[in-house]
Formats: structure tokens, sequence, C-alpha cells
């Protein structure tokens, strides 16, 4: 009734020719709007799917035996040659080595290079890819997450198939081809999937629909690698001939698109990644050993402008623990440490000021610096210095410094001469004994205790509890598990403070007996600012001889520390150990037990009365 009231209103007021006449003129339009409708929707589809890919494409590379772009050999990667041999063992069986074909040999699917950053993975993989004149693809895993749901799974699956086809395009004759995919940093699509730390989650929808589907990647990846998709056709040509009868039985053995993934954190990945068929081939790259590091220093040194100075052996010893990007890094520095300095070639010195400048931090010399202070740094610095001298002589001093640089008003490095593999209980104590040195010295000849030598008992600390409650050195064998984060039980930290005070007491009586060599070691800082290790021996050196009557070499005592039951007992608590436990401070909580201690640089010693932090 209303539509009928509507119409006879229309009717009355515009006639009945006019209506028609509208209708008609409608109808007239109706294909130019047609058109128009659809040509905004194709346009709006365009523009979303353009927005989509410009958004979720992955940063590929591709290199191609007829166009090589990796201008790197075997020969460039120096000082892993074992890691070297397996390289080519491993490009040898990608390139098809028919003894190992006739033999019935598989070809391996992928490998894990893990390791801490800048040992080298990537590299290597460049190295990889130079040598084995086969397709190379590298992408950065970090640009699979897409924000659009299922565009990471689309990504990897058209990464897949472009490897196969490159694979083909190139293969050998009578052979499937082979394709090397390298995803560097794979941790940020293969983390475990749920249930652990830095897990990845599978993403829901979101508010449209589109939004939050990021964890697909990962599923994609384990199918792409190994699947019945190996056994199945996925070229669409292939299966037209299929489908209309042309192709029938089974499929021939695809190409091998072998995946080479880098990660520093291979804790963190899912286990059906590395399980084997996939990633079974976990390659650990370590930092190098001083005969690679020599073979690494000298390789960079050869590239540069260096003076006679500059022994590679001492140079070693140095750079115990450190990588080969730190080692090329320390080089050029040194050599721009040089040309500030108006020099044309780098010197020893120059190597050792760039890595002081690269660890721990810039010299800014303090321009007006009372006395009574400049002397205290140089006590506190010669205290550390007399202790590592008469102590460690096995070690070598690499500087002494009372410039400031970073947060220290001073410092003393030092390196070991020979690599250790293994960590003895006598290292450690040796190792709280220099720290404690810079204290002893304020006490003893100072008649004072320094703000700067917080950061000295901070490492003395630490390391007495690692000794007691971590790797049962102390008079326990008790062990605290490595997940522990309640702090340690009343009686550890009780040892612990027992072993630091032994152990100090030792520390005076060192100082004591090398007050002469303490004196020395700070008038040359006070006069010189800054003494290297060979003008740290002479300065020994002369003192001894000035004093040969307490030159002997310092006997320590053995460290000799009660049970638990006898400081149970001795505090009266008749053998019941208190529930009580003291929290560590926030950020020091006790780490995983550790094995095997492998060779780390050794930590400046320092502070020298400034800022206790």
């Amino acid at each position: 009734m209303i539509l009928l009231g509507v119409a006879a209103v229309v009717l009355f007021f515009y006639g009945i020719r006019s209506v028609f006449e509208g209708l008609a003129a409608l109808v007239g339009q109706m294909p130019g709007l047609l058109i128009t409708l659809i040509f905004y929707a194709f346009a709006f589809i365009a523009q979303f799917g353009a927005l989509m890919w410009f958004l979720s494409r992955p940063r590929t590379y591709t290199v191609t035996p007829d166009d090589p772009q990796i201008g790197l050999s075997f020969n460039d990667y120096r000082g892993q040659p074992d890691l070297v041999e397996h390289a080519k063992t491993l490009v040898r069986i990608l390139g098809g080595v028919d003894r190992f074909k006739q033999a019935g040999g598989e070809m391996p699917k992928g490998m894990l290079l893990s390791g801490q950053p800048g040992t080298g993975k990537t590299f290597l993989a460049g190295v990889i890819a130079a040598e084995a004149n086969l397709p190379f693809i590298y992408i950065d895993a970090s640009s699979l997450r897409s924000m659009w749901m299922g565009v990471d799974a689309l990504v990897i699956i058209s990464l897949f198939r472009k490897g196969r086809g490159l694979a083909r395009k190139f293969a050998k004759p009578g052979t499937p081809g082979a394709c090397i995919l390298f995803m560097d940093e794979i941790d940020s699509v293969g983390m475990s999937r749920g249930g652990v730390q830095g897990g990845q989650q599978q993403g829901g929808m979101g508010g449209m629909g589109m939004f939050g589907g990021t964890g697909m990647s990962l599923n994609t990846l384990l199918n792409q690698m190994d699947s019945l998709n190996a056994h199945v056709e996925d070229r669409f040509k292939v299966r037209m001939a299929r489908w209309l009868g042309l192709v029938r039985g089974p499929v021939p053995p695809k190409p091998l698109v072998f995946v080479i993934g880098a990660t520093n954190r291979p804790d963190t990945l899912d286990v059906a990644l590395t399980r084997p068929g996939r990633l079974d081939r976990s390659l650990i790259v370590y930092p190098p050993d001083g005969e690679g590091r020599k073979d690494i220093i000298q390789h960079y040194l050869n590239q540069k402008a260096h003076d006679e100075t500059c022994d590679v052996d001492m140079m070693a010893q140095d750079s115990v623990g450190w990588t080969p990007i730190h080692i090329k890094t320390i080089i050029n520095e040194a050599l721009i440490v040089a040309n500030e300095s108006g020099r044309d070639k780098l010197t020893y010195k120059d190597w050792l000021n760039a890595a002081d400048m690269r660890f721990f931090g810039l010299k800014q010399p303090i321009a007006k610096m009372s006395a009574d202070d400049k002397r205290a740094v140089a006590y506190h610095e010669a205290g550390h210095a007399v202790v590592t001298r008469y102590l460690k002589p096995e070690d070598r001093m690499q500087k002494a410094s009372i410039i400031r640089q970073g947060e220290a008003l001073g410092l003393v490095s030092r390196s070991e001469r020979e690599e250790r593999f293994q960590l003895h209980a006598r290292q450690i104590e040796v190792d709280i004994m220099i720290s404690l040195g810079s204290r002893a010295v304020e006490e003893l000849i100072l008649g004072t205790k320094l703000a700067g030598a917080s950061s000295d008992l901070q490492a003395a600390t630490s390391r007495a509890l690692t000794y007691v409650a971590r790797l049962g050195m102390g008079s326990t064998l008790l062990v605290a598990p490595g997940n522990a984060l309640g702090g340690f039980p009343e009686p550890v930290l009780v040892l612990a403070d027992k072993m630091l005070s032994e152990l100090y007491e030792e520390t005076k009586r060192l100082i004591r007996e090398k007050e002469y060599a303490v004196d020395a070691v700070a008038a040359a800082l006070i006069e010189r600012k800054e003494l290297i290790g060979s003008e740290l021996d002479e300065v020994f050196a002369y003192a001894d001889e000035a004093h040969p009557e307490k030159a002997a070499p310092f006997v320590r005592k053995p460290l000799i520390l009660p049970t638990m039951d006898e400081m149970l007992k001795q505090n009266g608590t008749n053998g019941h150990v208190p529930v009580l436990t003291i929290p560590v401070a926030p950020g020091a909580q006790p780490g995983p037990v550790p094995g095997p201690v492998p060779p780390v640089p050794v930590p400046p010693i320092g502070g020298g009365g400034g800022n206790p932090t």
C-alpha cells in the first residue's frame, strides 16, 4: 500500500510520460554504468594486490653459473681448514659425483650453520655458492614473515618452485640438477612452535580477516623440504599432460633444492626443522684457534700497509676468542689510527689502541687531574699488574694505562700466551686475587678504600659464587641447578665469603712482599700514563734487579675451605640447612652450568677510583 501510494504521488506530479522517459534513460545508461563499476572493481583489486606484493615481497638475490657474481673461493676462507674441507666435500656431492651415485648415495637435503655472531657463517655459504657452480638463491629469512595472512606461505612455495626451475635449467646431462637456497637468520621463521621461550605463534585472523597470519612460513618450509611433494608432479604443463593421459607412471627424480640455514640461536629452532632429512647436517662454526688466527691476521695484514713491528704471534695471543670479523675490523681500525697520526703504515701499538677503542671505548684523557687522584689511579692499576705478574707469569700483559677510556679511569689488559680449553680451580682463584689486588693496594699502601674497586669486587664475587655453587670446586660437590632463579642458599654465600676472605689475605701478603714492584709500576704510570707489554716487562725487570732479596717467586698457600657441615656446626645450626635464600640482583641471575670452557678473551681489570659503575 505504501509503495502504491508513492507511485500514485509520482504519477500525479510528473505524469506517466515523464516517468517512462526517465526509466528509458536509466536503461540506456546501464552499459556505461556497468563498465564503470567493473573498472573501479578491478582498479581496487589491482591496487590492493600491488600493495600486498610490495609489502610482502622477499629480499632475494639469485646467482647463476652463467653469471657469477660472488668473487670468492675456498682460498678466501681462512683460519678454519676443517670447515673448508667439509665444504669441499659438500660441493663435490652437490655437483654430482658418479662414484657416490653408483654406490647408492642419496643427496643431503640441507645444512645448518650455527655459531657466534661474526664467526663466518654467511661468508662460508658465499664461498660454497661461488665454488659449487650451481644456481644460488640468497634470502633474508626475516623477509618471509608477512603481515598478510598466507602470503608468507605463498612466498616460500614460489621460492622453492624458482629453485627447482633454476636447477632444471642448469642441470648437467643425465642429472636432475640442484640449486642452493641460503636462508640467513633462519631462526626468524624456524622458531619452535609453542611451549618454549621465543617460539613463534600461529597467528589468527585480525579484525579485517587478513592480518596476523604469520605462523604459516615454518609449516610450509617443512613441507617443501621433505614431504610427498618430492614424489608428485608440481609443474603445470606436466600436470595437464597427465590429465590428458599423455604422461603416466612415477614422477622422475625432482631437482634438489639444498637449503643452508644460518643462525646464532640453534636452541630456538623447531625440532622438525633440524630432524634427519631436513637440516640434518649441523655445522658449528667456532671462533678460530691460535693457528687459525695467525692465518687470518696474516691474510688481512697482507692487504694493509703495515710496519715490521707487527708480530703476528703476539697479535694472535692478543686475539684469543676473537672472531674473524673482529680481527678484520681491528686491523682496519688500526690503519685508521695510523692515518690519523700522520703515518702510512699501521704498527703493533696501533693494533693495541684499535682493540682498546673497539672493546673499551675511546680514550678521553682528563686534562686536569689532581696529583692525589692520579696517584690513586696509578696504584690501583699497579695492584692488578703486580698480582698478574707474580701469580700468572704464563700470561702476557698487553697494557697498563691510567688514561680514561670508556667508563674506567684506568685499565690493565692481559692475554694468554697459549690457548687453554679447560678451566682449572687454581686459575679461578688467581683471577679472584687479581681482581682483589686493587683493594689490597688501597688498604696497605694508600691507607684508604676507593669506589672504583667496586667493579673488581663484583667480578671477584661472581667468580667465587661460580667456583662454589656452579662448578663444585669448593668444599662441597653440591651444584646448584642451571635454572635456579631464587638465589643462593645462605651457607653457599657464607662459603663464598670465606673463600674471598682467604684469597684476600693471600693477596695482601703478596702486595707486602712485592711492594717495591707496586711502587715502580705506579711511578712509571704516573710519568708515562700508559705502558704496553714490553715496557711493563722492563719496569718489572728493573724493580727485581734493584731488590734481588725480594725478587723470589711468590709461593701461594693452598686454599682450604671448611666443609658445609663444619660451617653449619660453627654457626650453631646443628647440621640444619636454613631455608632462607638471598636472591641475586636483578639481571645477574645465575646461568646454566658451564661445561668445558672455550677460550675467551680475558676481560680488562680496572676502574681506578672512578664511578663505581
